[in-house]
């Protein structure tokens, strides 16, 4: 599964967070929206992603 804009993760610390679009490209970076509306860059490596079943 790749991390794509949309992609629930799982963040290093145990937060759980949105993948978003970047305004700018960052090799093996990826833009996360967590709590309060703060965004923040994380490794692709460090994210994992979240299967939501519907």
């Amino acid at each position: 599964m790749s991390i794509v804009p949309g992609t629930l993760v799982k963040l290093p610390d145990g937060r759980n967070g949105t993948v978003i679009p970047a305004p700018m490209r960052a090799k093996g970076r990826v833009l996360v929206k967590v709590q309060k509306g703060r965004k923040r860059w994380f490794k692709v490596d460090e994210c994992v992603p979240v299967l939501v079943r519907y």
